[in-house]
């Protein structure tokens, strides 16, 4: 019987033959559980197997961040664009969505000053600017030092 049962019935509240009787356990061993999964989301596809949405949002409150992370949690492509926030507000939209794209195996490339692309899984991203880059440590030094000085 527990404490209160115990009150109860010194009080008069309740008489002692009507406290509940104690449960005896079928089983010492403490439950097991199992983990739950959810299937991978359906994304909208096209004819040929690409993805057909991406999401655009320029949120202008923190508080925005849950329903950019439910799109790239659903498998969409989000690009983000943070110039409407203050700094402070910036970091933590990207480390709340850094850490979605973290949950999803996704990834998160910066386009601009306050643009960011975050993709699931299952969308891969060539980036032009990343050849270029390869190609530049081709050159020579003198090469480099040339097309720097005259802008080009």
């Amino acid at each position: 019987m527990s404490m209160s049962y115990k009150v109860k019935a010194f009080f008069g509240f309740i008489d002692e033959e009507e406290a509940p009787q104690e449960v005896k356990l079928l089983s010492t061993e403490p439950p097991v559980h199992k983990p739950v999964f959810r299937p991978a989301p359906q994304v909208n596809t096209s004819k040929s197997g690409h993805i057909s949405e991406i999401r655009v949002e320029e949120p202008r409150v923190y508080e925005d961040s849950l329903g950019t992370a439910s799109a790239l949690r659903d498998g969409l492509p989000v690009i983000l664009n943070l110039k409407h926030l203050d700094q402070q507000a910036q970091k933590r939209f990207i480390d709340f969505m850094c850490g979605t794209a973290f949950a999803v195996n996704g990834k998160m490339i910066k386009i601009g000053e306050h643009i960011f692309l975050f993709t699931p899984p299952n969308v891969s991203v060539d980036s032009g600017e990343k050849n270029s880059l390869d190609k530049n440590k081709d050159k020579t030094t003198e090469e480099r030092e040339f097309f720097t000085r005259h802008g080009a």
